[in-house]
This record gives C-alpha cells, sequence and structure tokens, in this order.
C-alpha cells in the first residue's frame, strides 16, 4: 500500500459541506481522497506523511472551461474596432504567421499563467495541435480540443481524411493520460460545413467517450449571418469559398439542431446570442454552456442570459477564451466579472461555474470540484485574511481574491507552495 498523505489548512471550502471545515485537513492516498474532516478527529497513524499549510483557505481546484493557450502571446496584438468578422480575418493572419516554435512558447506562457492563477483543470482549443503534447506533460489537468475548420478547403473529404490521419497518429505516439483527454471542437456553426459535421457526427457515433465542444451564438455579426444570409460574415465567406452553403431564417443553435449536432455537443461556448427556442434546445440536450466574461467585455457583446438559462436549468460554466481577447488568465478575474454583472449572484454559486458545473459538464462531476472523499485530489491554497471577522463569508474572499494562489495540488502531486503571503 502506498504512503498516505495529510494536508492540514486553517480553513478548508469543500463545494460539499454546508459550512467551512475551520482546523481541518485532507487525507489522500495516490491520486485520491480518503477522508475529510476536522484535524480533532484524524486519526494519526506514523505512516502518515503530513503537510501542514499553516493559515491557508484550501479549496477545489478551479476548471477553466475554455480556453486558447495557442494564442496567450496574442495579447494586445489583434485590435478590435467594433467589427467582430474583421477581428476573425486579423486573428486567422497573426495564426498563420505564426511558426511552430512561437505557439509552443504561447502554449508554456499560458499554461505557468494559469497554474499560478489557480486553474488545475484547463480546456484547451487546439488550433496548432501544439497543446496536446505540452500538456500531456505539464502540470495541468487537460482536456485538449483538436479544432477543425474547412470553410476555405477545396475539398471537405481530403479534409476530413487528413484530419483523422494526424490525429490517429498524435495519439498512436501520445495516448491519453489519466490527466490529459482530448476532444473534437468544430469551429462555428459559419466554418464548418454541413458535410463535415455529418463526418464528425458519424464518428462520434462510434466513438461516445469523445467530448466536444464548439463556438456558438457568439456576436450579433454570426446572428445576422443564420438569420438573412447577409452582412459582413456572409460577404468575407462569400470571397473565400463562393460554393459555401449559406443558411438563412434560423439561427446558430436551430442550425446545428438541424445538421443532428445537438445531442453531440457537449460545451456550447458563448451561446450570447439566443432565443426561446435556442434555450429550449440546449436544455433539451442537456448542452453546457461556457460563458468567458473578460472575452464577453472586451467585444461589448449584449448581456449574457444567465438568468434564464439557470431558470431552465442548464449548466453553466465559465472560461477565459484566449488572451487575444481578454487582459488575464485568471478565472478569479472572470468570477469578479461575473458578479458585476450579476450582483444577486451569491459568491457560493459563482465558485460553483469555475468548480463543481464544469466538473459536471466534462462528466467528471464524481470525481472532480470538490473536496470530498472518492474524488481526485485537485486544490488550491490561498492565505486566509489575516485579520478575519467571525462572520466573514469566505467565499466572497475568495471570488475577490486577486494574487497568485499559495498551493496547488493536481492528481494527489504537489504542483506549487510558495512561501505565506499577506492579504
Amino acid at each position: 500500500m502506498s504512503q498516505r498523505l495529510v494536508l492540514f489548512a486553517k480553513t478548508i471550502l469543500t463545494m460539499d459541506r454546508p459550512k467551512p471545515i475551520e482546523d481541518g485537513f485532507v487525507l489522500i492516498q495516490d491520486s485520491r481522497i480518503l477522508q475529510v474532516g476536522k484535524r480533532s478527529d484524524l486519526y494519526f497513524s506514523p505512516s502518515l506523511r503530513m503537510l501542514d499549510l499553516g493559515n491557508t483557505l484550501l479549496l477545489p481546484g478551479l476548471i477553466n472551461s475554455h480556453c486558447h493557450l495557442d494564442f496567450t502571446l496574442f495579447k494586445s496584438k489583434v485590435k478590435y474596432q467594433g467589427g467582430f468578422r474583421e477581428w476573425l480575418r486579423q486573428m486567422a493572419v497573426k495564426s498563420r504567421a505564426t511558426t511552430p516554435a512561437e505557439f509552443k512558447k504561447s502554449i508554456q506562457s499560458g499554461t505557468k499563467q494559469s497554474l499560478a492563477f489557480g486553474t488545475t483543470t484547463l480546456c484547451d482549443v487546439a488550433s496548432s495541435w501544439e497543446s496536446y503534447p505540452l500538456l500531456r506533460k505539464s502540470d495541468l489537468r487537460s482536456f485538449v480540443f483538436f479544432e477543425m475548420i474547412d470553410m476555405a478547403q477545396p475539398s471537405t473529404e481530403k479534409y476530413w481524411k487528413i484530419f483523422q490521419q494526424r490525429l490517429k497518429s498524435l495519439l498512436r505516439q501520445a495516448p491519453s493520460t489519466d490527466t490529459c483527454g482530448w476532444g473534437l471542437s468544430p469551429h462555428t456553426p459559419f466554418t464548418v460545413s454541413k458535410e463535415l459535421f455529418q463526418l464528425s457526427k458519424d464518428f462520434l457515433t462510434h466513438h461516445r467517450d469523445v467530448l466536444t465542444t464548439i463556438h456558438v451564438a457568439e456576436s450579433r455579426e454570426e446572428s445576422r449571418y443564420f438569420k438573412s444570409g447577409s452582412g459582413p460574415m456572409a460577404d468575407r465567406i462569400k470571397v473565400l469559398n463562393p460554393s459555401w452553403t449559406i443558411p438563412h431564417s434560423t439561427t446558430p443553435v436551430q442550425y446545428l439542431s438541424q445538421n443532428g449536432w445537438m445531442p453531440k455537443l457537449n460545451l456550447g461556448v458563448h451561446l450570447n446570442e439566443v432565443n426561446a427556442q435556442d434555450l429550449k434546445s440546449l436544455a433539451k440536450n442537456r448542452i453546457a454552456v461556457v460563458h468567458c466574461p473578460g472575452s464577453h467585455a472586451y467585444f461589448d457583446h449584449k448581456l449574457f442570459p444567465y438568468g434564464r438559462m439557470k431558470k431552465m436549468k442548464i449548466l453553466v460554466c465559465l472560461g477565459t477564451d484566449s488572451l487575444a481577447s481578454n487582459q488575464s488568465l485568471s478565472l478569479f478575474r472572470e468570477m469578479r466579472l461575473f458578479q458585476k454583472k450579476y450582483p444577486e449572484v451569491s459568491s457560493q454559486e459563482v465558485l460553483s461555474l469555475v468548480t463543481v458545473k464544469p466538473a459536471q459538464a466534462l462528466g467528471r462531476g464524481a470525481e472532480l470540484g470538490r473536496v470530498k472523499p472518492g474524488y481526485l485530489a485537485d486544490f488550491i491554497g490561498i492565505p486566509m485574511p489575516q485579520s478575519r471577522r467571525k462572520k466573514e463569508n469566505l467565499y466572497d474572499y475568495v471570488v475577490n481574491y486577486k494574487k497568485p494562489v499559495s498551493f496547488s495540488m493536481i492528481n494527489g502531486e504537489s504542483k506549487l507552495r510558495l512561501a505565506e503571503t499577506r492579504r
């Protein structure tokens, strides 16, 4: 039997019990939690290894449900001037001019920043595909979604054949691990053809455990494109691919439904432009929605419909998107931005959007997002306030925390431990 480790912390927010545990402990064996409780209830054994985190608030590791590590070094390099389609064009130009070595540097920087600010699980949309081997060997738990775009391709069948060959070759060289899985990411409903949606749908029918994510209903321009088949997006697509079928009299969500893709979708990213029928479809198909507050503010999208989604029991999670449209990869900042727009939402509920809810969305709700026996030992720690008021809301304190975390553990292994810092 492997040696057991016990962590001691001043306070533990489990996201499972109604109240924090004061002067608590977490007992771990290998990658799993065996026991959680008060220090006074721990049965001490000479075989136990012990790590006392002192004046630390311990909580579940944060889960970033949507990120593009490829673009970490694009920060402030692609300007948004009011046109979303034009911004996408500039991003494509910038991406084509980026070398594999530069993408690797960007991914490594993003991984380091994510870990520093408490992310222990990250969902990365891989445009360059360079992130998979790097994340597989990194300190983070990760899900890498390989991106698909065939809008400018002369042959969808040839594109899909090459995509599959590349995927098989990569996974043969580097199979998925306990801490790094993979999935598919058709880019958007307007950059992926009906034919490619069908081919990937057939693939998923035979690979039911493969997760999926799509950017959908993000902008007003996208909404106009599907409603009327006109506008900046339609104009650009006609130039890139004159034979492209341009939809009309629908919505991005309904378009995915018409193509049989809604039952295949796990994480729908953005969903800013939705109507009542769209929401019903999301709820019916139990699709989790990823909201990215920092990126949302950058593009000045209309108010995200969190209240309506919550009422319809649609699972909502938070993500950072990329630094091409955000200032930070900190989920603490995303929580603050979210709560600024929705001050009526409790800090405990906000924290669930980066712990409990994304764990459920990834099909890992019985393993991640809580400090609970049987769960994976993924934690972060932040210094407790030096002069804590007796009834101070610790969830408020977490949401408003702005510094790097002082401790992190992933899969039962310590990844980061800093000297204690003052508030």
